[in-house]
């Protein structure tokens, strides 16, 4: 059984979407909503769908801000024997789950997709091939791309290190400690909108920047203020 958790944080009407999407994903056990939103999601979905949520989907509210925080209180409520973390304005590609059933079945302990972001342009399609080349030699995933994980392994390195910046970074390390990625091509669409908002040059810059300052043992509550609040 694999179990789906997403962090929500004022995320406008991107959760009734991301609920539509979950809800034609193949082969879907279980989804947990993890909500520290000012407006909780479960009344944007009554005023907006006039509907209920899907049985196999689960909203938690009222959690306490912070993506890593809010993704171990998903995981801790997920009764699958493998956790998937999505971003809300990320979508998995037709048949992710059953690639992810092989992979787990198959001896693997944890992975991620490839990433291809929503918009046009060269400089987009030459970054997403940055971030997957780098995480292919480097062997770690950002929460774009969906990471993957056996729950017992998950559990057992203590969830994502509840910092407020690079908990994605962390988590992966202590992983990989234990086996190398499961690397799964099909790639993840990923929102291009922190891209689209400040700039390609300059969200670049900016990222480089903070990875070598988290390098550096710069504190992530610095490295956050730095990033600004968006996610």
């Amino acid at each position: 059984m694999i179990s789906i958790v997403v962090p929500l944080y004022n995320e406008g009407k991107a959760p009734c979407q991301l609920i539509q999407h979950l809800d034609e994903v193949d082969g879907l056990d279980e989804a947990i909503l993890v909500d520290a939103s000012d407006e909780t999601v479960s009344r944007q979905i009554i005023s907006r769908l006039s509907v209920s949520c899907p049985e196999n989907i689960t909203i938690i509210e009222n959690a306490g801000r912070g993506r890593a925080l809010q993704m171990n209180l998903g995981a801790s409520r997920a009764m699958g024997s493998t956790l998937l973390f999505l971003h809300c304005d990320s979508r998995l590609p037709q048949n992710a789950l059953s690639r992810v059933r092989e992979a787990i079945e198959s001896g693997q302990f944890w992975g991620r997709f490839d990433i291809r972001l929503d918009s046009k342009g060269v400089l987009l399609r030459i970054i997403e091939t940055m971030i997957n080349l780098r995480s292919r030699c480097r062997k770690i995933a950002t929460g774009d791309q969906c990471i993957f994980v056996r729950s017992t392994l998950f559990h057992e390195v203590g969830g994502y290190p509840e910092i407020a910046l690079m908990e994605d970074i962390g988590l992966s390390k202590m992983l990989k400690r234990y086996a190398r990625p499961c690397l799964v091509t099909l790639p993840v669409l990923t929102s291009a909108r922190r891209w689209r908002n400040r700039g390609v040059i300059f969200t670049v810059l900016l990222m480089w920047r903070l990875r070598f300052l988290y390098w550096c043992g710069v504190s992530p509550d610095k490295l956050s203020r730095l990033y600004g609040d968006e996610r």
